[in-house]
């Protein structure tokens, strides 16, 4: 081996290869193998790899560019900026309790009823504030009317020590004029042909009861019930009429004839059409008695009862502010006494209504004492 190396010129080895081929251009080609036995390898610049260690790719991702693409993201800019310049929409339900509950109660209250079915937080807004918004509404447009028309008082509601007078038969007898049926007309909708030309209303044949008045009855009576559990019913019950009153009032004219030549109350188109009842604070005439009869519909422009006109301080006396409490005291003064009814649990009375009244007692004690016990 030595004397080969002596003949020959000195071949540089090829690193990092296990095998390596020398060429000796004196003498015949002679093979002579490495063998490596460490695992490091030395690279030409000097640095050691180690095999185990794992592979990172460090392959930077190729930047796609077209036209096309360029576009697209120019539109895409463009419409976020317009929508961060655009102001933000914001629903009725963002604003303040405060300036909502003001905003809806100048509403009427048929648009209340219509406002309250866009969403279910917009009704459980409304349900929510009903009794301030009805009471807000009604002090701004039916301030006359609302003191003409109380609400009437449910029983169960009534003082509980008033039962014994209130349920005595001397007392029940004198209600039976209110417990006979009064010949009513239709209602006021189909009879507008018949006021504008004068022709009769028809009425209901004594001694009959017709379907049609039988469900108008219970339609009615099933209204005054709502209201008197929903503020926001009874101001509808007095924007109807308030529109009826007006409406009365304007029809000047029927057929041919003039019937009213001077407006009453001097209501002018503009006060009409601000639908409120200021206009009824005027004198005009008074109201004594509700149109039972049909003959009373003919000269009536104007049913505002349960006030008088006083000459002296030239206005509008108001007497249905604590006329149920009055009434109450007088019919407790009057009927406590010998035929007052004591305990109300075990009486026995022949009249029939009598009896549902008191049953329906029982039945809202039995339901407030299972309650009570429940809880």
């Amino acid at each position: 081996m030595a004397a080969v190396q002596e003949e020959s010129r000195v071949a540089t080895l090829e690193e990092n290869d296990d095998v390596s081929i020398y060429a000796i251009p004196s003498v015949p080609a002679v093979e002579v193998s490495f063998i490596s036995t460490g695992t490091e390898k030395h690279s030409r610049r000097g640095k050691i790899i180690d095999e185990d260690e794992p592979l990172i790719d460090t392959t930077a991702a190729l930047t796609l560019r077209s036209k096309k693409t360029d576009r697209a993201q120019k539109r895409l800019q463009k419409r976020q900026q317009r929508a961060a310049a655009r102001p933000a929409s914001l629903s009725l339900l963002d604003l303040p309790p405060e300036l909502v509950q003001e905003i809806v109660t100048y509403l009427r209250p048929s648009n209340v009823f219509v406002l309250a079915q866009v969403s279910g937080s917009i009704h459980g807004f409304i349900e929510q504030h009903e009794s301030a918004i009805a009471r807000d509404i009604i002090k701004r447009r039916y301030w006359v009317l609302a003191r003409c028309f109380p609400l009437p008082v449910a029983f169960d509601n009534v003082d509980s020590t008033a039962y014994p007078s209130l349920l005595s038969e001397k007392r029940q007898d004198m209600l039976q004029i209110h417990r006979k049926p009064y010949q009513h007309v239709k209602g006021i909708d189909p009879l507008k042909k018949n006021l504008n030309e004068r022709e009769p209303i028809p009425m209901i044949p004594r001694g009959t009861s017709p379907e049609w008045n039988r469900q108008l009855l219970e339609t009615n009576a099933s209204v005054v019930e709502k209201a008197m559990a929903s503020p926001l019913c009874y101001a509808g019950i007095l924007e109807r009429h308030l529109r009826t009153t007006v409406q009365t009032i304007t029809r000047t004219f029927r057929g041919k004839k003039t019937v009213h030549p001077k407006r009453l109350y001097h209501l002018t188109p503009a006060e009409a059409d601000k639908e409120t009842d200021a206009f009824l604070e005027r004198s005009g005439p008074p109201s004594y008695e509700f149109p039972w009869h049909r003959d009373n519909y003919y000269g009536l422009e104007a049913y505002v009862p349960n006030r008088k006109w006083s000459k002296e301080k030239e206005k509008w006396m108001y007497y249905a502010e604590g006329l149920h409490e009055r009434d109450l005291q007088w019919i407790k003064e009057r009927f406590t006494g010998v035929d007052a009814i004591g305990d109300t649990s075990n009486v026995s009375l022949t009249s029939p209504w009598l009896k549902f009244q008191l049953g329906r007692m029982n039945v809202q004690r039995a339901l407030e004492n299972k309650s009570s016990s429940q809880s």
